[in-house]
This record gives C-alpha cells, sequence and structure tokens, in this order.
C-alpha cells in the first residue's frame, strides 16, 4: 500500500506494510484481481455495518416474543428503569411480577396492563 504525504510542495510516496498488503498478496496468489479484492472488502465492511446497527434491532424483535421478561429486559423494551421497578416491588406497586428465589419476571401483559391504566387521556 502506497500512503502519499504531503509535506509544503512537495509529495513524497511512504510504502507501509501492514495488514492489507499482506491481504493484497493472498489475494494475488489466489488469482483475485484488485477489483476482486475491493468488492471483497466492500462487502465484508457492509456486513460489519449491517451486523452493528441490526443486533440491537434483532435483540428487540426477539424480546418482544418473549412471554416474560427480566427487569433489565423490561427496561430496554418499555424503558421502565430496573431499580425504578424494585423500588415499585419493595413496596407492593408496579406491574404484577413472579419471583423464584431470587429471579424476578414479569409478564409481557402485565406490564402492557399496568402502562395502558398509567393512560392519560387529553382532550383533542
Amino acid at each position: 500500500m502506497e500512503i502519499l504525504v504531503k509535506d509544503s510542495a512537495k509529495s513524497t510516496g511512504v510504502s507501509v506494510m501492514g495488514e492489507n498488503e499482506e491481504q493484497d498478496d493472498q489475494e494475488q496468489e489466489e488469482g483475485i484481481t484488485p477489483d476482486q479484492g475491493l468488492e471483497r472488502a466492500f462487502s465484508e465492511n457492509i456486513e460489519n455495518v449491517l451486523e452493528r446497527v441490526l443486533a440491537p434491532i434483532a435483540q428487540m424483535e426477539r424480546l418482544k416474543r418473549r412471554e416474560y421478561l427480566t427487569p433489565e429486559e423490561v427496561e430496554m423494551l418499555y424503558g421502565l428503569k430496573a431499580g425504578s421497578m424494585a423500588n415499585k416491588r419493595s413496596k407492593a406497586q408496579g406491574p404484577e411480577y413472579i419471583k423464584d428465589g431470587e429471579r424476578i419476571l414479569y409478564r409481557q401483559q402485565a406490564i402492557k396492563a399496568y402502562l395502558d391504566a398509567r393512560t392519560i387521556k387529553t382532550r383533542i
């Protein structure tokens, strides 16, 4: 890989040996043209970006399909803070929940009913 370094009116080429050059050598051995190598790199970068962007969306969709949620999952899906939910549980308030030993679970229907019961109607 060649990198041009501009220094006040003159340009000098500086060769940098690195990961990309090793990949270029490997591609040449495999008979891959520079255009195909560029296409492969572009495709891999797009896959990485899509994976990072879509992972949270996929996680939210999985949570929506679950019947029971932990307090942290309720926070992710509905925005109700896990700490606030713990405070409400200690005061026998908040949505219905299931306690099995130390584990706390909320039914999605209970969360929705809790939120619906707190809906404030306004005039239009």
